[in-house]
């Protein structure tokens, strides 16, 4: 689960009680929309949102105090996963409507449908943005195809394996949004190839019926490629799509073909590879360097993760290593 006080509060860029200001301040964020609060408790309006901006997408608390109604329209350029933290909604995705609630349901709005929503009185919700086309990008790279409209089922279970899947990844991207100051971009470029793979590959959608069919067979060269590329940049953020794109293959078949080839997903060799660089970072550092100058030097974007991978990898903390060579 998502914790549930309110996130992002030093990426405040939203704050007012008046419901024409927030219309355009949001508008601005997002995208130009309507928004009427309803219902008998109209002065319990208090918009808020909270914005971190990231590689190709946004993390964003957003709440209003009151019911609201809401009529973006189509959004065009971007797609909003809503994952409620507190209350409901109804969320209504072209033709289709959902009932969303905290814990049980969220949506994916669709930049090619059209939108109107109710938000309930005390409804709070995390959003995520992702750029139009990063995720398409990323559904041409996992399959070779083209692919201009992607539109998503609208609603979101969020208590089985791909929901909580998708709480979970969310989880990580409001933590690293959080503390975005010293979070590589390498990082925060895995985060958002991971949950367009995990959407893409595991919602309803209309791209979905791309993933039922065995992927191309990739050839030894391919992963020959892909080891060389990672190796030569595993310290910058590189994106899965992008290795892909070096060794001349769909990222899917480059996964399978690297998992046969190595016994390892191609996730875990690019973690091997920077296990290595703080290792040897480790071992040649400075009198007063530190494990944290070491991990990020790696490629590494939490600092945390980063020591936890070492000590399952090496059999003891990055700091006894640094210990040790002083």
């Amino acid at each position: 689960m998502l914790r549930e006080d309110m996130p992002l509060s030093r990426f405040a860029a939203v704050d007012t009680r008046s419901p024409d200001a927030a219309r355009e301040a949001i508008g601005r964020i997002f995208c130009p929309h309507f928004l009427n609060p309803v219902g008998r408790n109209t002065e319990a309006f208090h918009a808020r949102h909270h914005t971190a901006l990231q590689t190709d997408y946004s993390v964003n608390y957003v709440a209003y105090g009151s019911t609201v109604e809401i009529d973006p329209g189509e959004l065009s350029r971007f797609f909003l996963l809503q994952l409620p933290l507190k209350g409901s909604a109804r969320v209504r995705c072209g033709t289709v409507a959902t009932d969303v609630e905290a814990g049980i349901r969220g949506s994916i709005l669709s930049p090619t449908l059209g939108t109107r929503m109710t938000w309930n009185e005390g409804c709070e919700k995390l959003i995520l943005l992702i750029r139009r086309e990063a995720l398409e990008a990323q559904f041409e790279s996992l399959t070779h195809q083209h692919r201009r409209e992607i539109e998503f089922d609208t609603g979101v279970e969020l208590s089985g394996a791909v929901g909580r899947a998708i709480l979970q990844h969310a989880q990580l991207m409001l933590d690293a949004a959080e503390t975005s100051d010293g979070v590589p971009d390498a990082y925060r470029t895995l985060l958002r190839d991971g949950l367009t793979t995990l959407l893409l590959s595991r919602l309803s959608s209309s791209a979905l019926p791309a993933f039922s069919q065995p992927a191309p067979s990739a050839d030894p060269v391919a992963v020959r490629r892909a080891q060389d590329y990672m190796a030569a940049n595993a310290e910058r953020a590189i994106s899965m799509s992008e290795i892909a794109e070096v060794s001349g293959v769909s990222l899917r078949s480059l996964q399978d073909a690297y998992r046969n080839a190595r016994g390892v997903t191609l996730g875990e060799g690019l973690l091997l590879l920077r296990l290595e660089r703080f290792h040897d970072a480790l071992l040649a550092a400075e009198p007063f360097g530190s494990v944290a100058d070491a991990a990020f030097a790696a490629g590494f974007g939490h600092l945390g993760r980063a020591a936890a991978a070492y000590r399952h990898h090496y059999g003891e903390a990055p700091s006894e290593t640094l210990r040790r060579r002083r």
